[in-house]
Protein backbone atom coordinates (compact mmCIF):
# COMPACT_ATOMS: atom_id res chain seq x y z
CA UNK A 1 0.00 0.00 0.00
CA UNK A 2 3.05 2.28 0.38
CA UNK A 3 4.26 3.80 -2.72
CA UNK A 4 7.98 5.09 -1.22
CA UNK A 5 9.26 1.24 -2.34
CA UNK A 6 10.76 0.86 1.69
CA UNK A 7 9.84 -1.97 4.20
CA UNK A 8 8.96 -0.56 7.58
CA UNK A 9 10.80 -1.72 10.19
CA UNK A 10 8.91 -4.52 11.37
CA UNK A 11 8.49 -6.07 8.25
CA UNK A 12 12.64 -6.24 8.27
CA UNK A 13 12.65 -7.59 11.61
CA UNK A 14 10.34 -10.52 10.48
CA UNK A 15 12.36 -11.37 8.05
CA UNK A 16 15.57 -11.58 10.27
CA UNK A 17 13.56 -13.95 12.51
CA UNK A 18 12.82 -16.47 9.31
CA UNK A 19 16.84 -16.19 8.63
CA UNK A 20 17.36 -17.86 12.13
CA UNK A 21 14.64 -20.31 11.86
CA UNK A 22 15.15 -23.76 10.84
CA UNK A 23 12.20 -25.17 8.25
CA UNK A 24 9.48 -26.11 10.68
CA UNK A 25 9.77 -23.22 13.01
CA UNK A 26 9.54 -21.06 9.70
CA UNK A 27 6.36 -22.61 9.15
CA UNK A 28 5.36 -22.00 12.49
CA UNK A 29 6.09 -18.49 12.50
CA UNK A 30 3.74 -18.08 8.77
CA UNK A 31 1.30 -20.21 11.17
CA UNK A 32 1.00 -17.71 13.78
CA UNK A 33 1.52 -14.77 11.83
CA UNK A 34 -1.62 -16.12 9.54
CA UNK A 35 -3.48 -16.64 12.64
CA UNK A 36 -2.88 -13.11 13.40
CA UNK A 37 -4.06 -11.74 10.66
CA UNK A 38 -6.95 -13.52 10.75
CA UNK A 39 -7.99 -12.24 14.16
CA UNK A 40 -7.15 -9.22 12.57
CA UNK A 41 -10.26 -9.40 10.61
CA UNK A 42 -12.52 -10.66 12.48
CA UNK A 43 -11.91 -8.47 15.45
CA UNK A 44 -12.89 -5.35 12.84
CA UNK A 45 -16.03 -7.12 11.86
CA UNK A 46 -17.02 -7.42 15.76
CA UNK A 47 -16.24 -3.80 16.58
CA UNK A 48 -19.84 -3.60 15.94
CA UNK A 49 -20.93 -6.47 17.79
CA UNK A 50 -21.98 -6.64 21.69
CA UNK A 51 -18.68 -5.75 23.77
CA UNK A 52 -18.12 -9.50 24.56
CA UNK A 53 -16.96 -10.40 21.04
CA UNK A 54 -14.21 -8.40 20.31
CA UNK A 55 -13.02 -8.67 23.79
CA UNK A 56 -12.58 -12.52 22.94
CA UNK A 57 -11.31 -11.94 19.91
CA UNK A 58 -8.64 -9.42 21.42
CA UNK A 59 -8.02 -12.23 24.27
CA UNK A 60 -7.05 -14.59 21.43
CA UNK A 61 -4.60 -12.23 19.80
CA UNK A 62 -2.82 -11.46 22.59
CA UNK A 63 -2.35 -15.33 23.29
CA UNK A 64 -1.10 -15.93 20.01
CA UNK A 65 1.23 -12.90 20.71
CA UNK A 66 2.49 -14.16 23.85
CA UNK A 67 3.17 -17.61 22.16
CA UNK A 68 5.49 -15.92 19.65
CA UNK A 69 7.69 -14.65 21.80
CA UNK A 70 7.81 -17.96 23.72
CA UNK A 71 8.20 -19.68 20.14
CA UNK A 72 10.88 -17.65 18.75
CA UNK A 73 12.62 -16.35 22.04
CA UNK A 74 15.81 -15.53 20.27
CA UNK A 75 14.13 -12.67 18.90
CA UNK A 76 12.48 -11.43 21.70
CA UNK A 77 14.02 -7.63 21.81
CA UNK A 78 13.19 -7.13 18.26
CA UNK A 79 9.75 -8.62 18.54
CA UNK A 80 9.27 -6.08 21.43
CA UNK A 81 10.78 -3.13 19.70
CA UNK A 82 8.31 -3.56 17.03
CA UNK A 83 5.25 -4.00 19.05
CA UNK A 84 6.08 -0.58 21.22
CA UNK A 85 7.32 1.07 17.63
CA UNK A 86 4.22 2.21 17.19
CA UNK A 87 4.01 6.81 17.40
CA UNK A 88 1.56 7.00 20.16
CA UNK A 89 3.02 4.55 22.38
CA UNK A 90 4.97 7.27 24.54
CA UNK A 91 1.30 9.81 24.68
CA UNK A 92 0.20 6.15 26.21
CA UNK A 93 2.50 5.49 28.61
CA UNK A 94 2.51 8.52 29.77
CA UNK A 95 -1.57 9.09 30.20
CA UNK A 96 -1.17 5.29 31.91
CA UNK A 97 1.37 6.48 34.35
CA UNK A 98 -0.82 9.60 35.40
CA UNK A 99 -3.06 7.24 36.09
CA UNK A 100 -1.25 4.85 38.11
CA UNK A 101 0.44 7.50 39.94
CA UNK A 102 -3.00 8.82 41.06
CA UNK A 103 -4.16 5.67 42.14
CA UNK A 104 -1.19 5.72 44.35
CA UNK A 105 -1.56 8.16 45.66
CA UNK A 106 -5.35 7.57 46.84
CA UNK A 107 -4.67 3.64 48.12
CA UNK A 108 -1.40 2.48 47.49
CA UNK A 109 0.47 -0.01 45.41
CA UNK A 110 -2.63 -2.37 44.88
CA UNK A 111 -5.30 1.07 44.13
CA UNK A 112 -2.16 1.84 41.47
CA UNK A 113 -2.43 -1.71 39.81
CA UNK A 114 -6.46 -1.63 39.33
CA UNK A 115 -6.82 2.05 37.94
CA UNK A 116 -3.74 0.54 35.11
CA UNK A 117 -5.76 -2.05 34.37
CA UNK A 118 -8.93 0.10 33.79
CA UNK A 119 -7.51 1.04 30.76
CA UNK A 120 -6.32 -2.52 29.45
CA UNK A 121 -8.56 -1.53 26.38
CA UNK A 122 -5.31 0.49 24.88
CA UNK A 123 -3.83 -2.60 24.37
CA UNK A 124 -5.71 -3.56 21.04
CA UNK A 125 -3.17 -0.80 19.64
CA UNK A 126 -0.37 -2.07 20.54
CA UNK A 127 -1.26 -5.56 18.94
CA UNK A 128 -2.47 -3.71 15.72
CA UNK A 129 0.18 -1.62 15.14
CA UNK A 130 2.30 -4.55 15.52
CA UNK A 131 0.31 -6.64 13.10
CA UNK A 132 -0.66 -3.84 10.65
CA UNK A 133 3.19 -2.44 10.43
CA UNK A 134 3.76 -6.17 10.02
CA UNK A 135 1.63 -6.43 7.12
CA UNK A 136 0.16 -3.39 6.02
CA UNK A 137 -2.00 -4.36 3.61
CA UNK A 138 -4.15 -5.67 5.92
CA UNK A 139 -6.20 -2.37 6.49
CA UNK A 140 -7.75 -2.56 3.17
CA UNK A 141 -9.83 -6.13 4.49
CA UNK A 142 -9.58 -4.60 8.17
CA UNK A 143 -11.42 -1.47 6.86
CA UNK A 144 -13.93 -3.02 4.78
CA UNK A 145 -15.17 -5.23 7.29
CA UNK A 146 -15.53 -2.32 9.87
CA UNK A 147 -17.97 -0.35 7.22
CA UNK A 148 -19.63 -3.24 6.19
CA UNK A 149 -20.83 -4.54 9.84
CA UNK A 150 -21.58 -0.97 10.85
CA UNK A 151 -23.44 -0.07 8.30
CA UNK A 152 -26.18 -2.75 8.73
CA UNK A 153 -25.75 -1.86 12.14
CA UNK A 154 -26.98 1.62 11.30
CA UNK A 155 -30.02 0.14 9.15
CA UNK A 156 -30.33 -1.81 12.74
CA UNK A 157 -30.50 0.97 14.66
CA UNK A 158 -32.78 2.91 12.35
CA UNK A 159 -35.57 -0.03 12.15
CA UNK A 160 -35.33 -0.02 16.07
CA UNK A 161 -35.97 3.85 16.46
CA UNK A 162 -38.69 4.30 13.87
CA UNK A 163 -40.85 0.98 14.93
CA UNK A 164 -40.04 0.91 18.72
CA UNK A 165 -38.73 -2.39 18.31
CA UNK A 166 -35.25 -3.12 20.10
CA UNK A 167 -34.34 -7.08 20.06
CA UNK A 168 -30.84 -6.38 21.41
CA UNK A 169 -31.60 -3.54 24.39
CA UNK A 170 -34.18 -2.17 26.31
CA UNK A 171 -37.20 0.41 24.18
CA UNK A 172 -34.43 3.80 23.94
CA UNK A 173 -35.74 6.72 22.37
CA UNK A 174 -32.14 5.98 20.64
CA UNK A 175 -31.46 3.01 18.13
CA UNK A 176 -28.09 1.27 19.26
CA UNK A 177 -27.56 -0.62 16.74
CA UNK A 178 -26.46 -4.33 18.09
CA UNK A 179 -25.51 -3.25 21.29
CA UNK A 180 -27.37 -3.26 24.39
CA UNK A 181 -26.91 0.62 24.96
CA UNK A 182 -27.32 4.39 23.36
CA UNK A 183 -23.76 5.71 24.57
CA UNK A 184 -21.68 3.14 23.16
CA UNK A 185 -23.49 3.11 20.01
CA UNK A 186 -23.31 6.76 19.68
CA UNK A 187 -19.24 7.15 20.06
CA UNK A 188 -19.26 4.09 17.31
CA UNK A 189 -21.48 5.31 15.06
CA UNK A 190 -19.04 8.64 14.66
CA UNK A 191 -16.27 6.77 14.51
CA UNK A 192 -17.51 5.08 11.20
CA UNK A 193 -19.40 7.36 9.50
CA UNK A 194 -16.62 10.00 9.73
CA UNK A 195 -14.29 6.68 8.23
CA UNK A 196 -16.42 6.24 5.44
CA UNK A 197 -17.62 9.85 4.57
CA UNK A 198 -13.55 10.31 4.70
CA UNK A 199 -12.50 6.91 2.23
CA UNK A 200 -14.90 8.70 0.21
CA UNK A 201 -13.90 12.13 -0.07
CA UNK A 202 -10.00 10.74 -1.04
CA UNK A 203 -11.35 8.94 -3.63
CA UNK A 204 -10.42 5.75 -1.21
CA UNK A 205 -12.85 3.34 -2.87
CA UNK A 206 -11.72 1.94 -5.46
CA UNK A 207 -9.20 -0.17 -3.07
CA UNK A 208 -11.31 -1.29 -0.83
CA UNK A 209 -12.18 -5.17 -0.94
CA UNK A 210 -14.68 -6.04 -3.71
CA UNK A 211 -17.43 -5.76 -4.00
CA UNK A 212 -17.14 -3.04 -1.62
CA UNK A 213 -15.53 -1.05 -4.19
CA UNK A 214 -18.54 -1.06 -6.30
CA UNK A 215 -20.03 2.47 -6.13
CA UNK A 216 -23.72 0.93 -5.92
CA UNK A 217 -22.65 -0.81 -2.73
CA UNK A 218 -20.13 1.44 -1.45
CA UNK A 219 -23.08 4.14 -1.41
CA UNK A 220 -25.46 1.84 0.35
CA UNK A 221 -22.82 1.60 3.23
CA UNK A 222 -22.27 5.70 3.98
CA UNK A 223 -25.89 5.71 3.67
CA UNK A 224 -25.97 2.61 6.32
CA UNK A 225 -23.71 4.64 8.44
CA UNK A 226 -24.92 7.62 8.46
CA UNK A 227 -28.25 6.25 9.29
CA UNK A 228 -26.87 5.08 12.42
CA UNK A 229 -25.16 8.15 13.41
CA UNK A 230 -28.88 9.97 12.26
CA UNK A 231 -30.89 7.08 14.91
CA UNK A 232 -28.51 6.81 17.48
CA UNK A 233 -30.23 10.28 18.16
CA UNK A 234 -27.90 11.28 20.61
CA UNK A 235 -27.26 15.77 20.58
CA UNK A 236 -23.32 15.48 21.46
CA UNK A 237 -22.86 12.35 18.84
CA UNK A 238 -25.02 15.25 16.34
CA UNK A 239 -23.04 17.85 17.29
CA UNK A 240 -19.36 15.98 17.44
CA UNK A 241 -20.05 14.71 13.86
CA UNK A 242 -20.96 18.09 12.39
CA UNK A 243 -18.06 19.86 13.98
CA UNK A 244 -15.65 17.36 12.71
CA UNK A 245 -16.76 17.13 9.07
CA UNK A 246 -17.10 20.98 9.06
CA UNK A 247 -13.35 21.09 10.04
CA UNK A 248 -12.68 18.11 7.62
CA UNK A 249 -14.11 20.53 4.97
CA UNK A 250 -12.30 23.27 5.44
CA UNK A 251 -9.01 20.79 5.28
CA UNK A 252 -10.10 20.94 1.40
CA UNK A 253 -11.07 24.21 0.10
CA UNK A 254 -13.11 27.29 0.97
CA UNK A 255 -15.96 25.89 -1.61
CA UNK A 256 -16.22 22.76 -0.17
CA UNK A 257 -16.53 24.35 2.92
CA UNK A 258 -19.52 26.99 1.68
CA UNK A 259 -20.94 23.62 -0.02
CA UNK A 260 -20.95 21.35 3.03
CA UNK A 261 -22.52 23.77 5.16
CA UNK A 262 -25.41 24.69 2.81
CA UNK A 263 -26.16 20.50 3.05
CA UNK A 264 -25.85 20.34 6.54
CA UNK A 265 -28.51 22.66 7.02
CA UNK A 266 -30.81 21.33 4.64
CA UNK A 267 -30.51 17.90 6.10
CA UNK A 268 -31.00 19.31 9.68
CA UNK A 269 -33.81 20.93 7.87
CA UNK A 270 -35.39 17.86 6.61
CA UNK A 271 -34.65 15.90 9.75
CA UNK A 272 -36.43 18.50 11.43
CA UNK A 273 -39.67 18.03 9.38
CA UNK A 274 -39.77 14.50 8.82
CA UNK A 275 -37.90 12.80 12.43
CA UNK A 276 -40.06 13.18 15.24
CA UNK A 277 -37.35 12.14 17.18
CA UNK A 278 -35.03 14.88 15.71
CA UNK A 279 -37.74 17.76 16.95
CA UNK A 280 -38.27 15.87 20.47
CA UNK A 281 -34.56 15.93 21.09
CA UNK A 282 -34.18 19.40 19.93
CA UNK A 283 -36.95 21.12 21.28
CA UNK A 284 -35.68 19.61 24.95
CA UNK A 285 -32.61 21.23 24.36
CA UNK A 286 -33.84 24.03 23.81
CA UNK A 287 -36.38 24.21 26.96
CA UNK A 288 -32.94 22.96 28.72
CA UNK A 289 -34.80 24.16 32.44
CA UNK A 290 -37.01 21.59 32.33
CA UNK A 291 -34.53 18.17 30.29
CA UNK A 292 -33.81 15.76 32.78
CA UNK A 293 -30.50 15.20 30.65
CA UNK A 294 -29.27 18.80 30.80
CA UNK A 295 -29.90 19.03 34.17
CA UNK A 296 -28.23 15.69 35.57
CA UNK A 297 -25.21 16.96 33.44
CA UNK A 298 -25.06 20.54 35.45
CA UNK A 299 -25.44 18.51 38.51
CA UNK A 300 -22.57 16.08 37.49
CA UNK A 301 -20.49 18.56 36.56
CA UNK A 302 -20.52 20.77 39.90
CA UNK A 303 -19.66 17.75 41.72
CA UNK A 304 -16.96 17.48 39.69
CA UNK A 305 -15.60 20.22 39.97
CA UNK A 306 -15.33 20.26 43.54
CA UNK A 307 -14.48 17.35 43.75
CA UNK A 308 -10.82 18.51 41.73
CA UNK A 309 -10.81 21.19 43.96
CA UNK A 310 -10.70 19.02 46.46
CA UNK A 311 -7.49 16.89 45.44
CA UNK A 312 -5.84 19.02 42.66
CA UNK A 313 -2.81 17.55 41.76
CA UNK A 314 -3.71 13.31 41.67
CA UNK A 315 -7.28 13.32 41.74
CA UNK A 316 -9.49 11.14 43.73
CA UNK A 317 -8.64 8.25 41.82
CA UNK A 318 -9.87 7.17 38.56
CA UNK A 319 -11.85 4.66 40.18
CA UNK A 320 -13.20 6.74 42.82
CA UNK A 321 -15.82 9.31 40.84
CA UNK A 322 -18.93 9.48 43.31
CA UNK A 323 -21.47 7.55 42.67
CA UNK A 324 -24.40 10.30 42.58
CA UNK A 325 -28.27 9.81 42.23
CA UNK A 326 -30.33 12.12 40.25
CA UNK A 327 -34.19 11.39 41.29
CA UNK A 328 -35.50 12.38 37.99
CA UNK A 329 -32.94 10.44 36.39
CA UNK A 330 -34.07 7.51 38.46
CA UNK A 331 -37.76 7.81 37.56
CA UNK A 332 -36.70 7.78 34.01
CA UNK A 333 -35.02 4.52 34.79
CA UNK A 334 -31.40 5.30 34.94
CA UNK A 335 -29.19 4.16 37.64
CA UNK A 336 -26.85 6.40 40.37
CA UNK A 337 -24.19 7.43 37.73
CA UNK A 338 -20.69 6.92 38.39
CA UNK A 339 -18.85 9.56 36.08
CA UNK A 340 -18.85 12.84 34.92
CA UNK A 341 -20.60 12.94 32.13
CA UNK A 342 -17.94 14.68 30.41
CA UNK A 343 -14.65 13.47 29.38
CA UNK A 344 -12.34 16.33 30.46
CA UNK A 345 -14.17 17.16 34.28
CA UNK A 346 -14.04 13.25 34.62
CA UNK A 347 -10.53 13.26 34.35
CA UNK A 348 -9.52 16.07 36.17
CA UNK A 349 -11.63 15.18 39.00
CA UNK A 350 -10.16 11.68 39.21
CA UNK A 351 -6.49 12.54 38.02
CA UNK A 352 -6.12 16.04 38.83
CA UNK A 353 -3.71 18.03 37.12
CA UNK A 354 -1.40 15.75 36.50
CA UNK A 355 -3.42 13.51 34.56
CA UNK A 356 -5.52 16.01 32.71
CA UNK A 357 -2.30 17.10 31.25
CA UNK A 358 -1.30 13.42 30.30
CA UNK A 359 -4.64 13.32 28.61
CA UNK A 360 -4.58 16.58 26.49
CA UNK A 361 -0.63 15.58 25.69
CA UNK A 362 -1.86 11.70 24.52
CA UNK A 363 -4.71 13.55 22.17
CA UNK A 364 -2.28 16.58 21.16
CA UNK A 365 -0.27 13.68 19.86
CA UNK A 366 -3.04 11.33 18.22
CA UNK A 367 -4.36 14.95 16.61
CA UNK A 368 -0.94 15.74 15.07
CA UNK A 369 -0.05 12.06 13.57
CA UNK A 370 -3.61 11.90 11.97
CA UNK A 371 -3.46 15.16 10.60
CA UNK A 372 0.36 14.38 9.17
CA UNK A 373 -0.85 11.27 7.62
CA UNK A 374 -3.50 11.87 5.97
CA UNK A 375 -1.87 14.76 4.15
CA UNK A 376 1.25 12.98 2.91
CA UNK A 377 1.58 11.72 -0.57
CA UNK A 378 3.84 8.83 -0.17
CA UNK A 379 0.25 6.92 0.98
CA UNK A 380 -2.45 5.67 -1.34
CA UNK A 381 -5.79 7.40 -1.74
CA UNK A 382 -7.51 4.76 0.66
CA UNK A 383 -5.08 4.95 3.30
CA UNK A 384 -4.73 8.99 3.13
CA UNK A 385 -9.11 8.18 3.62
CA UNK A 386 -8.36 6.24 6.54
CA UNK A 387 -5.97 8.50 8.05
CA UNK A 388 -8.24 11.41 7.53
CA UNK A 389 -11.47 9.32 8.97
CA UNK A 390 -8.96 8.91 12.22
CA UNK A 391 -8.43 12.32 12.75
CA UNK A 392 -12.13 13.23 11.69
CA UNK A 393 -13.10 10.76 14.74
CA UNK A 394 -10.91 12.18 17.12
CA UNK A 395 -12.36 15.31 16.93
CA UNK A 396 -15.80 14.44 16.92
CA UNK A 397 -15.36 12.51 19.81
CA UNK A 398 -13.85 15.08 21.38
CA UNK A 399 -16.54 17.95 21.13
CA UNK A 400 -18.70 15.06 22.10
CA UNK A 401 -16.74 14.13 25.04
CA UNK A 402 -17.61 17.48 26.25
CA UNK A 403 -20.60 16.65 27.41
CA UNK A 404 -20.49 12.61 27.65
CA UNK A 405 -17.77 10.19 28.77
CA UNK A 406 -16.87 8.07 25.62
CA UNK A 407 -13.77 8.02 27.01
CA UNK A 408 -14.46 5.68 29.40
CA UNK A 409 -16.67 3.63 27.32
CA UNK A 410 -15.28 0.28 26.85
CA UNK A 411 -16.88 -0.51 23.19
CA UNK A 412 -15.86 2.85 21.80
CA UNK A 413 -12.41 2.68 23.74
CA UNK A 414 -11.82 -0.99 21.76
CA UNK A 415 -12.71 0.87 18.49
CA UNK A 416 -10.84 4.06 18.25
CA UNK A 417 -7.72 2.99 19.68
CA UNK A 418 -7.92 0.17 17.14
CA UNK A 419 -8.33 2.85 14.22
CA UNK A 420 -5.57 4.87 15.70
CA UNK A 421 -3.35 1.61 15.22
CA UNK A 422 -3.61 2.07 11.77
CA UNK A 423 -2.09 5.47 11.44
CA UNK A 424 1.65 5.19 10.35
CA UNK A 425 4.99 5.88 11.80
CA UNK A 426 5.34 9.47 10.19
CA UNK A 427 8.97 9.76 8.70
CA UNK A 428 10.76 12.83 7.38
CA UNK A 429 11.09 13.41 4.30
CA UNK A 430 14.66 14.51 2.84
CA UNK A 431 14.75 18.17 2.81
CA UNK A 432 15.11 19.09 -0.81
CA UNK A 433 18.21 21.69 -1.32
CA UNK A 434 16.96 24.46 -3.68
CA UNK A 435 18.89 25.19 -6.22
CA UNK A 436 21.57 27.83 -6.48
CA UNK A 437 21.17 31.34 -7.63
CA UNK A 438 22.33 31.86 -11.16
CA UNK A 439 25.23 34.08 -10.24
CA UNK A 440 26.36 31.08 -7.97
CA UNK A 441 25.88 28.86 -10.77
CA UNK A 442 27.58 30.79 -13.12
CA UNK A 443 30.80 31.04 -10.48
CA UNK A 444 30.44 27.16 -10.04
CA UNK A 445 30.62 26.81 -13.81
CA UNK A 446 34.07 29.03 -14.12
CA UNK A 447 34.99 26.80 -11.11
CA UNK A 448 34.89 23.76 -13.10
CA UNK A 449 36.03 24.79 -16.06
CA UNK A 450 39.05 26.04 -15.22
Amino acid sequence: MQNCGLMAPEQIANQEISKSLSSPRIKALDLTNSISDGLILVYAASLSLPITIPWTVLTAGIVILLMQFVLFKEQFFSQIQSIFRGPLTVPIVAFSLAVFISGAANGGISEAIKSAQGLRGMLVYFWAYWAFARNANLKIPATSAIITVSSIAGLSAAIEQLSGYHPFSIPYLQGTGFLSGPMAYSGLAQLFFLLVLCIALKDGRKSLTSPLNKPVLFNLVILGNFLGLLFCSERSAWLGAISAVLIISALFSRRMTIITSISLLLTTIGAWLLLPVVRERIVALIHWQTDVSVGSRLILWHRAWQVFQESPIFGIGIRHFPHIRIEEALKQGHVALDHAHSNYLHVLATTGILGISAYFYLWYSALKLGYLSQKDSQYSKLEQGIYLGVFAGIVSLAISGLFEYNFGTGQVRLAQWFLLAMLPLVIKKPVNIPSPPNKLKWGIHLINKY
